[in-house]
């Protein structure tokens, strides 16, 4: 096929939230079609990630110093090569897109809503095998609409060793690979990115420690307001589903420089339907990950104290926390934001005492089990800061030490260069 007739094709239809570019032929009024760019317009070194993400009309979702990231939870009336998407990201590096990846469906997203909303709910065999049909469905859908465009595909391994390996088949064109990646009961996926980074299977330079070091290092800031925090933590928005545990420790992994994806954390901490993820799982599933980078995950001592927390951050290490969520200060942790900013470091403090003493008389529910990041702390005020995967609204808020140690379940965690 002629390369300019093909790279028309390759604009493919999704859905009326996407960017409105018509599609050249037949046009149906009462079911209207768009199209997105599916390459990078002026390939993977030159093309611009922000440009393409609003191209893609891709909320950002991450930007530090060393990565970014755009991505867009989809609806169920978007179509893209056959199938429903659930979730598409691009991220990148420095500006320059290194993946496009599309999730179809998987065990958590298309999970039923009551295994999203209720961690501890049981998943019925009528749920596993009803899941396990919807990704074989969009698989094939998807497999069918690339091998229209590309032909019989290729096969090759990707990624790391062991379970975090996949097989996906592999079709090339104009410097671009589309992998497609169907882990039965998992997750269904589609990877665009450069033929050369396909051709490493997926893994990048590996950044040596001493240099990590010092980078972590370098995103301390020390605030006027006493405030230690630690900046350029990569986002990552876990949607709506109970994946708080693998969505954490990606963004830990990534801020090491390992790469990291939260449907392959899922299946590796062998997160149930909808959601829940026992810590001790997942930790085990990516020790391997995380070792073939030269890393490990390291247990911290459990107690929340300021000398032992400020000797990680300082270093600029942020700490995943095992706690479990208040619903009305988690709420509160929110409203608090602005006031804090506008108070000095003794009123404000003055003006938690409250919140100090109300926090004898929590009472856990011990059905709502959350993993975060610690990321800074303040001891002229008392309080920790907190990093949630629900969204970059959420990637700094401040709680009482006495409500962190009230709501801890006592599970401390780092990677340590």
């Amino acid at each position: 096929m002629p390369a300019r007739k093909l790279l028309r094709k390759l604009i493919i239809p999704l859905g009326a939230c996407f960017y409105p570019w018509p599609i050249l032929g037949e046009n149906d009024p009462k079911n209207p079609s768009f199209e997105i760019p599916l390459m990078p317009a002026n390939g993977w070194e030159k093309t611009s990630a922000k440009a393409w993400a609003k191209d893609l009309q891709l909320p950002l979702e991450s930007e530090t110093n060393y990565q970014s990231s755009y991505r867009l939870y989809a609806t169920e009336n978007m179509q893209f090569l056959g199938a429903v998407p659930k979730s598409i990201a691009l991220t990148a590096t420095e500006d320059r897109p290194e993946q496009l990846m599309v999730i179809f469906a998987n065990k958590g997203d298309s999970a039923p809503d009551r295994l999203k909303v209720d961690a501890y709910a049981n998943a019925s065999f009528k749920d596993i095998v009803d899941i396990k049909r919807l990704i074989e469905a969009d698989h094939d859908a998807v497999q069918k609409k690339l091998g229209q465009l590309f032909g019989k595909p290729t096969h090759q391994a990707f990624g790391d060793s062991g379970k975090s390996r996949e097989f996906p088949e592999r079709w090339d064109f104009q410097g671009t690979s589309f992998l497609l990646t169907e882990r039965p009961g998992e997750y269904c996926a589609l990877r665009i990115l450069s033929t050369e980074s396909a051709d490493r299977g997926g893994r990048v330079d590996r950044i040596s420690d001493t240099s990590l070091r010092e980078r972590m290092r370098r995103n301390v800031i020390h605030r006027m307001n006493g405030d230690l925090i630690i900046e350029n933590i990569p986002m990552l928005d876990q949607g709506p589903k109970g994946f708080c545990v693998p969505a954490t420790y990606a963004r830990a992994l990534l801020y090491a420089g390992i790469p990291a994806d939260l449907y392959l954390l899922a299946l590796l901490g062998k997160t149930g339907a909808g959601g829940g993820t026992f810590n001790q799982d997942v930790e085990n599933g990516i020790r391997t990950l995380a070792s073939s980078y030269g890393r490990s995950i390291s247990s911290v001592s459990p107690s929340l104290d300021f000398p032992k927390l400020e000797s990680f951050f300082e270093r600029g290490i942020p700490l995943t926390w095992a706690m479990f969520v208040d619903e009305d200060v988690n709420r509160d942790l929110t409203l608090r934001l602005r006031d804090r900013a506008t108070n000095d470091p003794v009123a404000w403090s003055k003006i938690l005492e409250p919140k100090r003493k109300a926090a004898r008389k929590i009472k856990i529910n011990p059905k709502s089990g959350h993993v975060c990041l610690l990321i800074g702390c303040n001891r002229k005020t008392g309080e920790l800061a907190t990093s949630d995967s629900w969204g970059p609204e959420f990637a700094e808020r401040w709680i009482t030490l006495e409500e962190a140690r009230a709501l801890s379940q006592g599970d401390l965690g780092a990677i340590i260069p």
